[in-house]
């Protein structure tokens, strides 16, 4: 056999040898991606089993009302009380925000308060009137539901009973009437008519209204509305632009009850509405306004 047959075996070998490693690297690489891949799938099932186990404690955690409502009040008292305590370490430049905080505890507060008497309430009733056994049973539970949200466009909502849109809803057109006066010379102001904006400079003001109104020069005449709080659109707004920012709107008679009309303490947006219920009846309705 000649060198060039000797070199041909060599190269041969040498190439086979090649190709044996390269099949075992990619044979490896191959079983390191199903290791990956298998990895993958268990961490994936890992995270769904977190996820599920989360989400059973959400809904166990609201169930458990007023136990719940109760924490997260008490939480939401205790960032407010932060807050006000921080703020008042340069009272001078945040009056407003306190006045604006002090406002929001009390709310909290109330809530809380509310959340305690509506338990007691319960309590109170199974123990007067344990004859209906079925419905106010101890062994049942006061549950919370997310019934959905309602979107709001105008600041305001509405309660009422969906059989008085039809048959009583009114179309009464809405009078923005907001009324000012000049301390000094006692005369009367009104938006939209003698000013658009108030930013704007009234004739015979160096002064905009907004600064008018800061340096009390001018002051807001508060005009009593309540006799127009009719079953519509602008007997809403009037409630809710009133002082108390509330009001119950009347029937065509002219008696109360057709809805109760209020405004929203964030303005526009879209708020949750909660169902109170108690051995599968609903005994309360509220809002999460904020």
């Amino acid at each position: 056999m000649n060198p060039e047959d000797y070199i041909k075996w060599i190269q041969l070998i040498i190439n086979a040898f090649a190709l044996g490693a390269a099949g075992w690297i990619y044979k490896a690489y191959i079983q390191n991606l199903k290791a990956t891949v298998t990895a993958k799938d268990e961490q994936i099932k890992v995270v769904e089993k977190n996820l599920n186990l989360w989400k059973d404690r959400v809904s166990e955690l609201e169930r458990k009302t007023p136990d719940f409502i109760e924490n997260a009040l008490s939480k939401r008292i205790k960032i407010r009380e932060e807050e006000i305590e921080r703020l008042n370490l340069d009272r001078e430049n945040h009056e407003l925000e306190i006045e604006k905080k002090n406002e929001e505890l009390l709310i909290f507060k109330s809530e809380l308060k509310k959340t305690g008497e509506v338990q007691n309430t319960i309590s109170q009733l199974i123990e007067d009137f344990g004859e209906f056994g079925d419905f106010l049973d101890k062994d049942k539970e006061l549950e919370t539901t997310l019934a959905g949200y309602v979107d709001v466009d105008s600041g305001q909502l509405m309660l009422t009973d969906p059989c008085y849109v039809d048959s009583q809803w009114k179309q009464q057109p809405y009078e923005d009437l907001r009324l000012f006066k000049d301390k000094e010379t006692g005369k009367t102001y009104q938006f939209r008519k003698d000013f658009n904006n108030f930013e704007e400079k009234i004739k015979g003001f160096d002064n905009t209204v907004n600064e008018l109104l800061a340096s009390e020069r001018f002051e807001r005449i508060k005009v009593d509305r309540k006799s127009e709080y009719s079953y519509s659109y602008a007997g809403a707004c009037y409630a809710t632009l009133s002082d108390e920012g509330f009001g119950a709107l009347t029937h065509e008679k002219g008696h109360e009850g057709a809805a109760v009309a209020f405004n929203t303490f964030m303005g526009d947006g879209s708020y949750p509405v909660y169902i109170e219920t108690y051995g599968g009846r609903n005994i309360r309705m509220y809002v999460d306004l904020i």
